[in-house]
């Protein structure tokens, strides 16, 4: 059952976006998401720090295959993407065409406030934008990924008749004084559609990557049930049906926690759907 509910910032920062002066109660927008059930882990762990990037494209952005490429060239194991289609304007479908716009990739979206695409932000520190071909992202990354994590965190995902299991394991490294919270998504690739390439030319089969096509959590995530002892270590479980469109082998799953009030994301990791 889906219902809808948007933080305070969130909703302000829809209302922004579509010029709105109010938003009435009964129009929330709501979605509660896979419920997360926690139990303490004596699992080990390795301490990595990973990158999380999210980019915020569209099929009808000239500039955005140029940050395509500069994203290709430095991804790896411990950088995490999700690509997120704008939901106006240049992010907008051609007719015809899939339609790859998400609930939660548009609130997403509107909390940050976008307004020109490609963008992109690292960790979700809303002080630095990426835009362009992002060529300014590369060291930040690097740089990021040399920071002693504050959670180390693994993650499985298995299918289970038309259900996926989902098992998120972490670890506080250091002690945490915030709240923090779980957000899980599913992301896929290989996805062929119209992109308006930089010469004003089209691609009829622009392969798309990492493109975020469920939220599985609610849209901010799921309280980490923790008090961020240095040490403290526990296992989250949930599960989800995916929709008939995705294909799973091309696709895998993204789970970051971010602190609760801020939203920065602390750590992030990725694992195939088995």
């Amino acid at each position: 059952m889906k219902k809808i509910v948007l933080g305070l910032v969130g909703l302000m920062g829809l209302m922004e976006f579509m010029g709105c002066d109010k938003i009435e109660e009964s129009e929330y927008t709501v979605f509660d998401g896979a419920v997360v059930t926690w139990q303490i882990s004596e699992k080990s762990i390795m301490p990595v720090q990973r990158a999380y990037v999210e980019k915020y494209t569209g099929p009808r952005c000239s500039n955005c295959p140029n940050a395509d490429v500069t994203l290709a060239g430095i991804h790896n194991d411990n950088v995490v993407m999700v690509s997120i289609n704008h939901p106006t304007g240049q992010g907008m479908p051609y007719p015809d065409q899939p339609d790859l716009r998400t609930d939660g990739g548009n609130a997403w979206d509107a909390w940050f406030g976008i307004n020109a695409i490609p963008a992109a932000y690292l960790n979700r520190n809303r002080s630095t934008q990426y835009q362009g071909s992002m060529s300014n992202i590369v060291n930040d990354i690097n740089e990021a990924l040399t920071i002693n994590p504050t959670v180390a965190m693994e993650a499985e995902a298995h299918k289970a008749g038309d259900k996926v299991n989902i098992t998120v394991d972490l670890k506080f490294v250091k002690a945490y004084p915030g709240k923090v919270t779980l957000t899980v998504a599913l992301v896929e690739d290989s996805l062929c559609y119209k992109q308006l390439l930089p010469d004003g030319s089209y691609d009829e089969n622009y392969v798309h990557n990492h493109m975020l096509r469920k939220v599985i959590t609610g849209f901010w995530g799921r309280d980490v049930e923790a008090i961020g002892a240095e040490g403290e270590a526990l296992t989250g479980s949930l599960s989800f049906t995916p929709d008939d469109d995705i294909v799973l082998a091309n696709s895998h799953i993204v789970a970051f926690i971010s602190d609760k009030g801020t939203r920065k994301v602390l750590n992030c990791v990725n694992c195939e759907i088995e």
